[in-house]
């Protein structure tokens, strides 16, 4: 194999201080391109609660992680707290970057994760340095012509990131297809969320589950994800069925969930918790029968990846990127917003009427979303936007 690239990964997402879980599917990006080159992640918050810039750095092998926090003013005149955050911003890339420097001198490449609103460093470093750059996108926001898309202003900078940019990588087709709108002339690449397959270590079952257990895995924001919608077609099964459970965990407000499941007189079927840590996360899965989602719109969830690679079907929406990768070998699709149809989906697969080889399952996974083959992937990207910028 060629001499590793110095990637330098600008990350808009990334888990931080004061949201450890944000953008955790970016990191783990981060940690498959590192199985292959040298990465070094530059990531920027805002901190209403601190009066100086802070910076945090974790090192790891192949692996360095560079997260700056800056002073937010919230208090007086708009315009002026509006200059003074991003005069702050500004100064927290140059910390960041110089930090970046003191681990190699000139990137390679910058690999951009998430396109706004640390996009303009990216494009900044091609226009100042010439460094190329690539852009990993996940955001919803892109879904342009959408209710639930970025405002304008933000999009019409997006556009000019993107259409710098000399590879775009959305992680699903139906991305792609929104991103073609701001920059119909681009490269594009499709390369899914990925999954650490040393911890969501597939086991095939030995024993058939007495109880069934479905888990949903979510910021539980409803108006994207659709809780009241589970729990009402979970109402109406449990008035005829109780023969099994459904965990939901999140690290967003659940409390409205809390409430319905209580109204319904839910709490013996549905177990509500937390934020869990990816290993938990990678045990409760082990344990469940399937994944249960029911989102209004998606890109392509990482929990469905990581369902899959432990040979756990799924029971979602067919929303966005979502049937790129679950059809009728891996689970079962539904409309969004249909709670009838997801009642009938849930009962058969209660029934066994619907049943999954696992171990095809995982081995699609595997080749798809494991570590080894998604850092591969960008490996062989990366050397051809160099190849194609001498």
């Amino acid at each position: 194999m060629n001499d590793k690239l110095n990637i330098l990964k600008i990350c808009s997402w990334y888990p931080n201080d004061n949201n450890p879980t944000l953008g955790n599917f970016v990191q783990k990006h981060a940690e498959s391109i590192s199985i292959y080159n040298n990465v070094v992640v530059l990531a920027i918050f805002s901190d209403v609660q601190i009066k100086n810039h802070r910076i945090t750095i974790h090192e790891r092998p192949n692996l360095t992680e560079i997260i700056v926090y800056y002073p937010k003013r919230t208090k007086g005149i708009k315009f002026v707290n509006l200059i003074l955050n991003f005069a702050a911003h500004t100064k927290a890339f140059r910390i960041g970057f110089q930090k970046v420097k003191e681990k190699f001198v000139r990137p390679d490449i910058v690999h951009l994760n998430i396109t706004y609103p640390l996009g303009i460093w990216a494009l900044w470093l091609k226009i100042k340095h010439n460094i190329p750059y690539v852009i990993t996108e996940n955001a919803t926001g892109l879904h342009v012509g959408t209710k639930h898309a970025y405002p304008k202003h933000i999009l019409r900078l997006c556009q000019k990131i993107i259409g710098s940019a000399n590879l775009l990588i959305p992680v699903s087709r139906d991305l792609k297809d929104y991103m073609k709108k701001l920059s119909p002339n681009s490269e594009f690449e499709i390369i899914s969320n990925v999954v650490d397959e040393k911890i969501f270590n597939y086991e095939p079952s030995k024993t058939n589950e007495l109880k069934k257990s479905l888990i949903h895995i979510s910021t539980c924001l409803d108006v994207h994800k659709n809780i009241r919608g589970i729990l009402n077609s979970i109402h109406s099964i449990s008035k005829f069925r109780q023969d099994f459970i459904l965990n939901i965990v999140s690290d967003g407000d659940v409390q409205y969930a809390k409430e319905i499941v209580v109204k319904y007189g839910l709490e013996h079927l549905v177990l509500i918790h937390s934020t869990k840590t990816t290993l938990e996360i990678a045990t409760m899965l082990k344990s469940s029968s399937a994944l249960l989602l029911f989102s209004n719109y998606e890109n392509f969830p990482c929990v469905i990846a990581e369902s899959l690679m432990l040979g756990k079907p799924v029971i979602s929406t067919s929303v966005n990127g979502i049937p790129e990768h679950v059809n009728s070998s891996n689970g079962i699709l539904v409309k969004p917003g249909d709670e009838k149809e997801l009642e009938t989906a849930i009962c058969n697969f209660l029934d066994n009427k619907i049943q999954f080889d696992s171990n095809s399952i995982h081995s699609y996974a595997f080749e798809y979303f494991s570590y080894q083959e998604v850092g591969r992937k960008f490996d062989v990207q990366y050397r051809r936007v160099l190849s194609n910028n001498k």
